[in-house]
């Protein structure tokens, strides 16, 4: 061979291995910039059965979760409390002749199942397997168009909201009440609606338009802003614009609906924007209340589909 092909032939050889390096090291880069972002809240799916049976959803009002991630439910419709697995399957439903009404439910970490029901007044404790071991009465009138509100801390105390009176009921380990709390001032902006508990914080919404008030020992000790808020009458401002009632507390994040239960969205726990969820696509167009949120430790998202009686799941990305 002449020097000239060797020449050649060491160029096309030269050549060859470049284009196999410049293959190897641009295919993932290519890849890499298809691949599509994951979402902050991933949609799995929805499951519920309309029916009055046992394992069946008639008219659902509230949801929680225990540390396991099992669903729970109070359904005033069927007056059965009821526990799923988080794809719904069916684990446990039991009725209490006494409990007539149930409304807002929680969940200890050792598995009691509070109950809230309006008409007695009252908030049911029950064991994991269902059986009522106390009822613990609030100084409330009994009227089925109350909302009494439940929430449970980590340490074991209860919080009881009765919505009608702007009142706090407070319950220590023991089931002893420990405090009466008046929740709303005139200073404030607005009543109490709804109460949750996150470790042992306990959060109160709308006291003030978009955002939620931190208690300590019956007193506000600091107030969280979502978003930006209205100026002026909350009244005048549109649905879309308003911080729905219904809220979720993580360790991280808190999560709330629009009014009109149009877009999800999520909070650091001191107010900053994290993301925005369109919720249509699975709960439809059509405005709504705001549905009942809960998170469970196992980084899901319920939300209450109370028209259609289904329960939507998603999985958080954040």
């Amino acid at each position: 061979m002449t020097f000239a092909g060797k020449t050649r032939c060491v160029t096309v050889a030269a050549f060859a291995v470049a284009s196999l390096i410049c293959g190897c090291s641009l295919g993932p880069k290519q890849v890499a910039a298809q691949s599509p972002p994951i979402p902050p809240l991933q949609y799995v799916g929805a499951w519920g059965v309309k029916g009055t049976d046992p394992g069946q959803l008639d008219q659902p009002t509230s949801l929680a979760t225990d540390i396991r991630g099992n669903v729970y439910i109070a359904d005033p419709g069927t007056q059965f409390v009821e526990k799923f697995q988080p794809t719904g399957t069916p684990l446990l439903a039991f009725q209490d002749p006494r409990l007539k009404h149930p409304q807002s439910i929680a969940v200890d970490r050792g598995g009691a199942i509070y109950v809230s029901d309006p008409v007695r007044a009252s908030v049911f404790v029950f064991l994991p397997d269902g059986s009522l071991y106390r009822e613990l009465r609030i100084q409330s009138r009994a009227n089925a168009e109350n909302t009494v509100d439940v929430a449970v801390c980590d340490d074991g105390s209860i919080s009881v909201l009765d919505l009608n009176a702007s009142k706090i009921f407070a319950f220590n380990q023991r089931l002893r009440l420990a405090h009466v709390w008046t929740a709303g001032t005139n200073a404030t902006g607005g009543r109490p609606q709804s109460i949750e508990a996150a470790a042992d914080t306990i959060y109160v919404s709308g006291l003030a338009a978009n955002s939620l008030a931190i208690y300590d020992d019956g007193k506000i000790a600091s107030q969280i802003q979502l978003g930006n808020a209205p100026q002026g009458d909350p009244s005048s401002v549109s649905a879309a614009a308003r911080v729905g009632d219904q809220f979720a507390v993580s360790s991280k994040y808190i999560f709330a609906s629009d009014a009109d239960g149009r877009k999800l969205h999520v909070w650091t726990l001191d107010g900053k924007p994290k993301a925005e969820i369109d919720l249509a696509t699975e709960l439809g167009p059509n405005q709504r209340f705001a549905p009942p949120i809960a998170v469970s430790p196992m980084n899901d998202l319920l939300i209450l589909d109370p028209q259609q009686a289904r329960v939507l799941h998603y999985h958080i990305n954040l």
